[in-house]
């Protein structure tokens, strides 16, 4: 049995996607059923939860860089320790990247678009993980515009744009300095593109 820190939880098309950390050993992964199937709507987790949990390897592992799904089965809630309990833990045992959004996921992200840069990765230079912390050098700052037609809140770090994906009320500002949950997103092919790409998103932050 492991203890379980809740530190994520965003919107799919089916379901919901959980992020959290083993405490005992600091690993990321991603919560699905303890059949492997993604969690439901109504799955109880809630960011700053601690959960007691049964955790094993998903039999439907995916290879890189969505490593971290793990099927799990939840055995007993401990408690809340809020966003700043969430982030003083990320801060004390996790690695983070500081400074420019070009530095994540090991500088494997590459950044086009014709007005703002989107970052997303190829299968030519995949990294080995898709969930990373970030303190930005600079705010972020809400952009709402649509994007090719899609409504959705977006992020903009300079002339970098972020997609938003979580449940958290969305700030206009989110401060430098602030810890954020980023991730890249399942392969996905855009437009009329014959290229599967993983793009970059903003999962939450902890203020």
């Amino acid at each position: 049995m492991n203890t379980i820190l809740i530190v994520s939880r965003t919107q799919m098309s089916h379901g919901v996607c959980v992020g959290g950390i083993v405490e005992e050993t600091n690993e990321f992964i991603r919560l699905h059923t303890d059949t492997g199937g993604n969690l439901p709507t109504e799955a109880p987790y809630q960011i700053g939860d601690r959960w007691h949990m049964l955790v094993e390897p998903a039999w439907n592992a995916r290879p890189k860089p969505h490593v971290e799904d793990r099927q799990t089965t939840a055995v007993q809630h401990l408690e809340n320790v809020g966003m700043q309990g969430v982030a003083n833990f990320i801060r004390q045992h996790c690695s983070i990247t500081e400074g420019c959004i070009t530095q994540l996921f090991n500088h494997t992200l590459q950044f086009s678009g014709p007005h703002f840069l989107t970052g997303s990765v190829g299968k030519d230079h995949v990294p080995d993980h898709s969930v990373a912390f970030w303190v930005a050098d600079k705010d972020l700052m809400k952009h709402d515009n649509s994007f090719q037609g899609k409504p959705g809140v977006y992020y903009l770090y300079g002339s970098y744009r972020i997609k938003y994906v979580g449940f958290q009320t969305p700030l206009d500002c989110i401060p430098q300095g602030t810890v954020l949950r980023m991730s890249l997103a399942n392969w996905w092919k855009k437009g009329d593109s014959d290229e599967e790409r993983c793009y970059l998103q903003l999962s939450g932050w902890y203020v």
